[in-house]
């Protein structure tokens, strides 16, 4: 039962950090900065109301039940943020919406102070980490104190409802499905407010209705904690979160393309396990593009002609481009075709994510690609032959030349040992 509150706070503390990459540049804007601070909130007080954390907190200030005061002002607090969010996304004059969401935060805040100071008068000394809203709903102060904050949510819930119906017929798109998940929060958060209240009235009147309030209103209240959160959030994160998710579909759509030509420019700049899909796309595309301007000088006209006599245009620029990146791989010495072609796929985006379907899964390009290959292969085999035969070549010439200069060097060795036996016969004569 505990995850009732665990799963609802998780929920909304995730969908606050995703979107916290949206917020740079932004912390300025109000209405960005309040609706992350009403999911950062929601997150606290799901998290606050659950009854092993209620142990907890009771258990590290040593007073009993004081996690009753905590979870009553945090929800306090955020029925203010919804009124005062609900009255800076309408608009208006900006005087008068100042004065409005002051007299929110005034009156919300004395709440809060009526909430502590009748708990610090309540005696309480037998801790209930899940029903003691019926457990003490008789005891003085402490049943002042559960009433004021029921109220005091009540109302709020009651104004937000009344300024969504007001607006939902004016307004469309985002906006729209944001007060409609808004209105739907806040039914679920009237029925969780009616079971508080029947279990309550029922311990007033010597009943025991207390699975009203132990059983039935958690996952009520949880549910419109979420509901509520999102719809405020959506139109403002929604955008944003759109657009990454595109993002995201493209560049794993675009990923065979990448795969193919990134290796042929040194990468445009780092990529962090942090960066956002828009941010990782551009990078993408850049390389693709590179890619594809290292390639252009060896694109085969010839290829994407013969490929499209028997299929479609798109698959035949796959294959020249998968025939042109085998070329580009044997480097400088590369032979050009005799009619270089252009990849008009690049120019266009989903013709761009239809080449790089067709260099994954086309069987032809596949085939055009292995043939380039064995081409590549033949080439290099033939150049390293020749480049055997003229090694070998030069060691032939190089011994040749050795030879001669030994020849010559026994060649000066005779012509002076002939000189020097001359001279010596010459030298005994006389």
């Amino acid at each position: 039962m505990d995850v009732v509150f665990y799963i609802p706070g998780v929920i909304l503390l995730v969908t606050a950090v995703l979107n916290l990459p949206a917020m740079r540049g932004a912390w300025r804007d109000p209405l960005m900065a309040a609706s992350i601070s009403v999911l950062l909130i929601g997150a606290l007080v799901c998290m606050l109301s659950a009854p092993p954390t209620i142990g907890v907190v009771n258990d590290l200030t040593g007073i009993a039940n004081f996690s009753a005061p905590l979870v009553y002002s945090g929800m306090s607090a955020l029925s203010a943020c919804y009124l005062v969010l609900m009255i800076a996304w309408r608009g208006g004059e900006p005087g008068r919406v100042a004065r409005a969401s002051r007299l929110v935060v005034c009156v919300y805040g004395l709440v809060i102070v009526g909430i502590v100071t009748l708990f610090a008068l309540a005696d309480v000394p037998v801790e209930r980490t899940r029903d003691l809203d019926t457990y003490y709903a008789r005891t003085p102060y402490m049943r002042e104190m559960i009433l004021l904050y029921l109220v005091a949510h009540t109302a709020a819930t009651a104004a937000l409802a009344g300024m969504c119906l007001a607006w939902l017929r004016k307004v469309r798109d985002l906006t729209r499905t944001g007060l409609t998940l808004i209105f739907v929060g806040v039914l679920f958060d009237l029925s969780y407010q009616i079971a508080k209240y029947l279990a309550i009235g029922a311990r007033w009147g010597g009943l025991d209705w207390d699975f009203l309030s132990t059983s039935l209103s958690p996952p009520l209240v949880a549910v419109a904690g979420v509901a509520v959160a999102a719809g405020f959030a959506l139109p403002r994160v929604g955008p944003s979160t759109a657009d990454n998710f595109r993002a995201w579909r493209r560049y794993r759509l675009l990923r065979p393309l990448w795969l193919e030509l990134r290796d042929l420019r040194t990468p445009v700049a780092d990529t962090h396990w942090w960066d956002l899909p828009v941010v990782r796309l551009v990078q993408q595309e850049i390389t693709i593009l590179d890619g594809v301007l290292v390639c252009s000088p060896y694109l085969d006209n010839e290829v994407r002609r013969a490929v499209a006599l028997d299929h479609a245009e798109i698959v035949a620029e796959a294959a020249m481009l998968a025939a042109a990146r085998v070329h580009v791989s044997v480097g400088p010495d590369a032979e050009l075709p005799s009619e270089v072609g252009r990849l008009l796929s690049v120019a266009q985006p989903h013709l761009m994510v239809q080449l790089a379907r067709a260099l994954s899964s086309s069987p032809v390009v596949a085939e055009v690609r292995q043939r380039a290959a064995r081409q590549r292969t033949a080439r290099q085999k033939a150049r390293r032959a020749h480049d055997d035969h003229d090694h070998d070549r030069d060691q032939e010439r190089n011994r040749d030349r050795d030879q001669e200069r030994n020849r010559d060097r026994v060649h000066d060795r005779d012509r002076d040992h002939v000189h020097d036996h001359d001279y010596d016969h010459d030298r005994d004569r006389t």
